[in-house]
């Protein structure tokens, strides 16, 4: 099947920006805002709890002034494997799903450079360069279940009779072909470009025939109606986002330490998504099938920045405070999509395939997403161990698309739905001989005030390690759940769908090798 590549011109921006801005909503901006505690097996075991500890290179992205506690150049590489574990409920059934993955999740080597001139403020300094999948985005999750009301054909309906000037019905010659040697293709790039998502998705339900012009403007449908619908959901999701960081941290004199990192992130994710919807007609005997599918790739880059600060209070007890800056990135979207949809009408079977075989260019769009606010204790026992405690904050009412005047009802409902979210992280560590012993607990609070479309997170973790001398193996588990809901398809106004809840269950193994030089 050959595909036609569209890219959007500047000449079309005036139209298209705004309808593709629609495509967008408070929740798409997650994957990006909220990150997984991913890296070295030693910064899992203890979940995180690292901003007044430092001495490891993923603690480096909680307090970057950490990097001036090492005495040795030093490397590390870690592994990852996680299980996604995915219950749904949606209208009362119950469905589950689990997916593997296993990745490359840190890289990185710091060098510490030390001052001789015992008189100098900055007994010393390091570099470190590191590598880090900080979301990895390989999941399935399905759910399925019946809904008495409302068909997947009253969302192309609600769109075609809402989706025109003035919320009004789109003009039937925006999702008409214009002929009849118009192609499908032609007539969606048509409908795209003078409607945008509502044209395009309009031109799906009208040429899949699920609903007809009424006489006096608007449509009416051509489906079943006053039946169970059987509807189901499978969301796919692919890639995640990295990030490459240098640090700067320095010791100045013998007990405060400060540090810096400049962070560049790549974003390469895929969104698969298929609906389907079967339905009977028990006095009539008429059926009938639609299958919606969209699929969205998500690429792009991002630039951000940290800064930290740690004291030495006394021989034992540590305190940091940490900021790590908005990420502005800089994204594109190419998007897929098509309907089929199937009737049977006294045994005769009407079939209707509108797949336009376009893949859609967005122009590039920005996103900024919140600053976090660390503050973090730390008690060192000699070296028996330590006791670690990170509070943060972070602001999502500050997450902002852009260019602001083609998304200002997104960026109204970043302000009205979101809010301050704490997070609070608990870790330790006992040493016997070449043995460690670790432990943690995190608990990330819901970004949403009222409708919790991402729900709390609450996370533990275990680990084990093992000191070479010149080098270090650790081990770490950690199992992290939380909420989310859906819907059979996402509805950026007026949804009509009751949600589907997601249960999630992430079951983490981190292994890591260390190695002084």
């Amino acid at each position: 099947m050959k595909i036609k590549s569209i890219a959007i011109t500047s000449i079309l921006l005036g139209l298209s920006i705004p309808a593709i801005a629609q495509e967008l909503n408070m929740h798409t901006s997650m994957p990006l805002s909220q990150t997984d505690l991913n890296g070295t097996a030693r910064f899992r075991a203890m979940n995180g709890a690292f901003g007044a500890v430092g001495g490891d290179l993923s603690a480096l992205k909680i307090n970057p002034a950490g990097g001036a506690f090492f005495n040795n150049n030093m490397a590390s590489f870690s592994m990852s494997y996680v299980n996604n574990n995915n219950k749904a409920n949606y209208n009362g059934t119950d469905r589950s799903k689990n997916q593997d993955a296993l990745d490359l999740s840190q890289l990185g080597a710091l060098f510490v450079f030390n001052s001789f001139n015992p008189d100098a403020l900055m007994k010393k300094f390091t570099l470190s360069f590191n590598y880090e999948s900080s979301n990895q985005m390989r999941n399935k999750v399905s759910f399925q279940g019946i809904d008495n009301e409302i068909s997947l054909g009253d969302y192309f309906l609600q769109i075609a009779n809402q989706g025109g000037p003035n919320g009004g019905p789109i003009p039937l010659d925006v999702i008409k072909p214009q002929s009849s040697t118009t192609t499908i293709t032609d007539g969606y790039l048509d409908a795209d470009y003078y409607g945008g998502l509502t044209g395009r998705n309009a031109f799906l339900g009208y040429n899949a025939q699920l609903f007809s012009e009424v006489n006096g403007g608007g449509y009416a449908y051509d489906f079943l109606t006053s039946t169970p619908y059987q509807q189901s959901r499978s969301i796919r999701t692919s890639g995640g986002t990295d990030i490459f960081s240098g640090n700067f941290a320095a010791q100045l004199g013998k007990r405060f330490y400060i540090g810096a990192n400049l962070n560049l992130h790549t974003v390469d994710y895929t969104v698969d998504s298929n609906t389907y919807q079967t339905a009977i007609d028990p006095v009539s005997q008429k059926s009938e099938e639609m299958n919606f599918f969209n699929s969205t790739y998500t690429y792009g880059t991002g630039f951000s920045f940290n800064l930290g600060a740690i004291a030495q209070i006394t021989d034992g007890l540590r305190a940091g405070l940490a900021y790590q800056s908005p990420t502005w990135y800089s994204l594109t979207d190419e998007m897929y999509q098509g309907l089929n949809t199937q009737m049977v009408i006294n045994g005769a079977t009407e079939q209707f395939y509108v797949q336009p075989n376009v893949i859609l260019r967005t122009p590039k769009y920005k996103i900024n997403t919140p600053a976090k606010y660390t503050a973090s204790l730390a008690y060192v026992f000699d070296d028996k161990g330590l006791i670690s405690i990170d509070y943060a904050l972070k602001d999502y009412t500050k997450t902002k698309y852009k260019p602001t005047a083609y998304y200002t009802d997104i960026n109204s409902d970043f302000k009205n739905e979101l809010q301050v979210a704490s997070e609070l992280r608990v870790g330790a560590e006992y040493r016997i001989q070449q043995f460690s012993l670790r432990g943690g607990y995190r608990y990330e609070q819901s970004p949403y005030k009222n409708v919790q479309f991402v729900g709390d997170l609450n996370s533990f973790s275990l680990g084990l390690g093992y000191n070479f001398g010149r080098s270090r193996l650790d081990l770490a588990y950690t199992n992290t759940a939380k909420e989310y809901k859906t819907s059979i398809v996402d509805m950026g106004f007026n949804n009509l769908y009751n949600n589907a809840t997601i249960k999630t269950k992430e079951n983490w193994i981190n292994l890591t090798y260390s190695v002084n030089f």
